[in-house]
């Protein structure tokens, strides 16, 4: 519980420091959709094409570590080890909705709402503790992604996975924040239509000592302001 709650302390404080930094573009489709009352999305992130790299500050690349697996390997076993908790952790900053103005769902109150992915679902439905789980009540959506009408679909082309020494010094507001490129697409579940299809060409999360929660942050980014800022 107490990690928990430092967890989401993290989040609060980078809430206040989030601002528009991503550059993305809707590519096909409408953004209609986002504005449907009681339907909900859930998340996905395509990590298979992914490599990671560091970026310079005009987003060239400075360097290129690899795959993920690659990345991880080289990073330690530890890393390795902890990369399914970080895949699943990666998603939920999307779907948080009372804490901060970052949060796609308070930022889309009256409209679309994200969910829970089916890895934090299936975390939710089958964790122990107790305390964890009413905490993931009262601080997410915690709807069956069975019940969501859409799924947004994330492959991630590039990342820095950002630097969480440079986050604990707090250099600037993005320092050690984690950055990607990629493309994203809304795709209706029943139907399989692809209702929208964007092209992320940088979107810059807040720095974080915690690599999933720089993922949380990075993509609530995408969401909260990104994909928000082009309606």
């Amino acid at each position: 519980m107490k990690k928990f709650a430092s967890i989401i302390v993290s989040l609060l404080v980078a809430g206040v420091l989030f601002a528009d930094d991503t550059d993305m573009t809707l590519t096909s489709g409408s953004l209609a959709f986002l504005n449907e009352a009681g339907e909900y999305a859930c998340l996905e992130i395509d990590w298979s094409k992914a490599q990671v790299v560091e970026f310079d500050r005009r987003m060239n690349v400075d360097k290129n570590f690899g795959s993920i697996a690659q990345y991880n390997q080289k990073q330690g076993s530890d890393w390795v080890k902890d990369w399914p908790e970080v895949q699943r952790r990666a998603t939920e900053g999307v779907m948080m909705r009372k804490n901060g103005s970052y949060c796609f769902n308070k930022k889309n109150k009256g409209g679309l709402q994200m969910c829970s992915g089916p890895l934090t679902w299936k975390f939710y439905t089958t964790t122990k503790d107790t305390d964890e789980k009413e905490s993931y009540e009262k601080h997410y959506m915690m709807v069956d992604p069975k019940q969501a009408k859409y799924k947004f679909v994330v492959t991630v082309n590039k990342i820095d996975m950002g630097n969480g020494v440079a986050a604990g010094f707090g250099m600037s507001m993005q320092s050690g924040g984690a950055i990607m490129t990629g493309t994203m697409k809304a795709v209706e579940i029943k139907t399989g239509k692809t209702v929208a299809t964007f092209d992320i060409k940088s979107c810059k999360g807040v720095g974080n000592y915690a690599q999933y929660i720089r993922l949380q942050l990075l993509f609530s980014e995408l969401f909260a302001y990104g994909l928000l800022g082009l309606k």
